[in-house]
């Protein structure tokens, strides 16, 4: 059994530093981001049948943001290894148009034309505002400072190709949409769907939380993965 940790775009495995799951969790890089590029673009497809092949037996799928979606996808490709799903601040469907838009943009004017606004949808004002530094904004400034602008522009465009709604109803498993009331990326209407449309799905809504739960708010997002996992019996 393998429970396994998938972060955003743009975040690696040190993203997950903060969040305590009081169990062994496999923390799963994408291609670009922790590690080289993909050879070819990545696609929902790719980067699922990618996390299945990487980690064997049963999984439990915790994934934030991007990680969320590649999570729907593995389970959807993959439903005889998966046990459990959890995806936080996270949809069903991604729009295309916008995605591509934020890719290009990333190519033509490097990360730092795109690092302020992608604060911004990401952290809330008071965690921007915040001296010293908030530390999830910190890892978030230096990664996105450090990271390849053809990775960032590679993940909008994976992203772009996400679309699990029409088979949603399929999954069996256990599934907790987790969403953060302040979440400026993803709101809570894109959560419920997923809880309501899984067959075994529920909502869990975090006061106060935006789109980077797991940076900004760890220590409660800790919690709500350990009450997952326990339901689920991924800690017995």
């Amino acid at each position: 059994m393998a429970i396994v940790l998938m972060a955003p775009i743009g975040n690696d495995a040190a993203s997950w530093q903060g969040v305590n799951v009081a169990a062994e969790g496999v923390r799963h890089q994408f291609p670009g981001f922790g590690r080289p590029r993909a050879s070819s673009q990545p696609t929902m497809a790719t980067l699922a049948d990618e996390v299945a092949a990487s980690h064997s037996g049963p999984l439990h799928l915790i994934g934030v943001s991007m990680g969320g979606m590649v999570g729907q996808h593995v389970a959807l490709r993959h439903p005889h290894r998966v046990r459990s799903l959890m995806v936080a601040c996270t949809g069903a469907q991604a729009d295309p148009e916008m995605m591509q838009e934020r890719a290009a943009a990333a190519e033509a004017g490097g990360m730092e034309a795109v690092l302020e606004s992608t604060l911004q949808r990401w952290f809330t004002p008071e965690a921007l505002a915040q001296q010293p530094e908030h530390p999830g904004v910190a890892y978030a400034r230096r990664t996105l400072r450090a990271l390849d602008p053809r990775s960032f522009a590679d993940g909008w465009r994976a992203i772009a190709t996400h679309d699990a709604r029409p088979r949603l109803g399929e999954l069996q498993m256990p599934v907790t949409a987790v969403a953060g009331s302040r979440d400026a990326a993803s709101p809570l209407e894109r959560s419920r769907e997923i809880a309501e449309r899984a067959q075994h799905g529920r909502l869990v809504l975090v006061e106060g939380a935006p789109h980077m739960i797991h940076l900004e708010c760890p220590a409660r997002f800790s919690t709500v993965i350990r009450e997952h996992l326990d339901r689920v019996g991924a800690r017995a």
